[in-house]
């Protein structure tokens, strides 16, 4: 009887009291009427307090999380969605935005750890299939290349999965080469330029994706089509100083010296204290020089 008495006992202490529950569902409401209305600091002060009301309230940590890391307070985002991640073990969109709160603060292997989780536990969710491809590339490209492509299928006409599927193919590419795979590498940079180009079908106005072309057409060695990608990225943006930097190089070997003088001195504008600048300052003396 003791020991029935005590489970008892036990199971009122748990469970969580009906007006603690109605208030922090209130607090809730409130704080989402705030976030609809943009004003996130509002929102969070009621967050907090349904967490004070209510500390195993999973909707209120991953809310939490999501606006502090908006705020680009990765620690506590970090935090509130860690915890929600236990209360809520199969929340694929919980676990991603953990990922990118983890990649935010710059924990690379626990945002992949996440987000693999993420795109396990909802493999038909092209962003969170694309988002852990996307974080791939730089670490395993072809392991990127299978989540990308899955993306892909999921939404063919999705811009930024077809971008950055074209980065995959192009650092898998990189990797080919020097490992001294020519026949791998260069099927890899068709590919790469595939995608690259179809991408532009849908994002002609996104200036990373010509910057990107750019890149891979100065490494085909196709000069011309280089310089309109990096053009066109600049038209775009004209702020991308490493447009302006891959433009002043090409501009002097093609012996466009007034073109190479104001691309390296837009660079200098632009990254005057970085450590290229003093080599961009170096090669505008020499082309100034020559004229």
């Amino acid at each position: 009887m003791r020991i029935h008495a005590l489970l008892i006992i036990t199971v009122l202490l748990l469970t969580t009291h009906p007006a603690q529950a109605d208030e922090a569902s209130s607090l809730y409401h409130q704080a989402m009427a705030y976030k609809k209305q943009h004003k996130y600091n509002d929102a969070i002060v009621k967050l907090k307090a349904a967490i004070v009301a209510r500390d195993d309230y999973a909707a209120a940590h991953y809310s939490l999380g999501i606006l502090y890391r908006k705020q680009k307070k990765n620690d506590k985002a970090i935090k509130h969605l860690e915890r929600a991640t236990k209360l809520e073990g199969q929340s694929g969109k919980i676990f991603y935005s953990l990922g990118l709160a983890y990649y935010a603060a710059g924990q690379k292997k626990k945002a992949l750890t996440a987000l693999d989780k993420a795109a396990a536990m909802e493999p038909n969710n092209d962003q969170l299939v694309a988002s852990l491809g996307t974080l791939l590339i730089r670490f395993d490209p072809e392991r990127a290349l299978r989540h990308l492509h899955h993306a892909v299928k999921l939404k063919p006409q999705d811009g930024g999965h077809l971008h950055q599927l074209g980065l995959a193919y192009r650092r898998a590419a990189g990797r080919a080469f020097r490992q001294r795979k020519k026949a791998k590498g260069d099927k890899y940079m068709a590919q790469a330029e595939k995608y690259l180009v179809q991408a532009t079908a849908f994002l002609d106005k996104n200036a990373k994706l010509h910057f990107d072309l750019g890149v891979l057409y100065r490494r085909l060695e196709r000069t011309k089509k280089a310089v309109h990608h990096y053009e066109r990225a600049l038209e775009l943006n004209p702020k991308l100083a490493a447009a302006w930097w891959d433009l002043g190089h090409m501009y002097a070997n093609d012996k466009r010296n007034d073109d190479a003088v104001k691309a390296y001195q837009k660079y200098i504008d632009l990254k005057g204290g970085s450590k290229d600048a003093s080599i961009a300052r170096k090669r505008l003396k020499e082309l100034k020089k020559r004229k």
